[in-house]
């Protein structure tokens, strides 16, 4: 592309990348049947993600 702005990729890049990670961890097999028990399953992990991500941005900011 001619008219690409590198800059612009270059700051959604920085922007998009922790967001990303989430999906990338996820497994790509579920392990029980059903529709409620598989929302269940990724609630949880979507949440201990959260918390894991909260207990290190935390440690940042008291050593910052």
């Amino acid at each position: 592309m001619k008219s690409k702005n590198r800059d612009r990729d270059r700051w959604d890049t920085h922007l998009r990348a922790p967001y990303e990670r989430v999906f990338a961890q996820r497994p790509k097999r579920v392990r029980s049947r059903g529709v409620a028990k598989n929302q269940f399953a990724a609630f949880l992990q979507a949440m201990v993600f959260t918390l894991k991500r909260l207990v290190v941005l935390d440690a940042n900011v008291v050593v910052a």
